[in-house]
């Protein structure tokens, strides 16, 4: 199988990349930047060599994530599934302000910009590999902070992206869903758990690699949740919504 991480560079894409290469796939893995101190898909890189792709994508750049596309076109003429992973949550649950009339509106728009529009862009360019594959799978990473229930509001910004990723999401698959000749295509919104990341770390419970694998049974379809709204954890349990 061929797959594309984006935000591969540290956490959990990282460990998506990682586990993929493990099991034989060929891994695309996209990243914003690589941090000095952090340099192990670089280390992945040497490991398995052609193996691996990497390939610079800001996300919220579109020109540049089609440069990126354009790049993957040169060595593939498919796409098995893509995990938009890469995000970004710049509250802490530590700040405490009035997210009404306190809200940074740059770094709302910010977060807006990497969560929800990031995915969108990265689908967009990415789409005709994936319809050009046999039974592929997109798995979108959204969070338990996107639901529409009591609290989250100390992660205003955070939560309303993750919801409107989950919105976004749900409306491709209805779309696939109904198209002739696209039914077969999976999409899945999953909250990957509260990993110990450094997005994470506030509130960690699992490692990387936990989640790693129950989003890998998702895209082999060891595990296939067949739900109407198919926001999931990575156990593949439903997530309320």
């Amino acid at each position: 199988m061929i797959g594309l991480v984006t935000g591969a560079s540290q956490g959990l894409g990282l460990e998506l990349v990682r586990m993929g290469l493990e099991k034989g796939y060929q891994m695309v893995a996209g990243f914003l930047d690589i941090p000095d101190e952090d340099k192990k898909l670089k280390e992945l890189k040497k490991q398995y060599q052609e193996q691996l792709f990497m390939i610079a994508m800001d996300v919220t750049d579109e020109e540049a994530v089609n440069r990126a596309s354009q790049k993957f076109k040169e060595h593939f003429d498919h796409l098995d599934f893509i995990v938009n992973n890469a995000g970004v949550l710049l509250e802490s649950k530590y700040d405490a302000y009035d997210p009404i009339k306190e809200l940074d509106i740059g770094m709302f728009r910010n977060t807006l910009e990497v969560n929800t529009v990031g995915p969108a862009i990265v689908l967009k360019a990415f789409i005709p590999y994936i319809y050009a594959a046999q039974g592929p799978c997109i798995i979108n990473i959204s969070s338990e902070a996107g639901h529409l229930g009591p609290g989250g509001y100390a992660y205003m910004a955070y939560s309303v992206s993750k919801h409107a990723i989950n919105m976004y999401s749900q409306k491709i698959r209805n779309y696939l869903a109904e198209t002739p000749g696209k039914e077969h295509i999976r999409l899945y919104m999953v909250h990957p758990g509260r990993m110990q990341t450094l997005m994470g770390k506030e509130n960690a419970q699992i490692s990387p690699k936990e989640s790693a694998e129950g989003i890998y049974k998702i895209i082999e379809k060891t595990m296939n949740p067949m739900l109407e709204v198919p926001f999931i954890n990575y156990k593949g349990e439903q997530m309320p919504y």
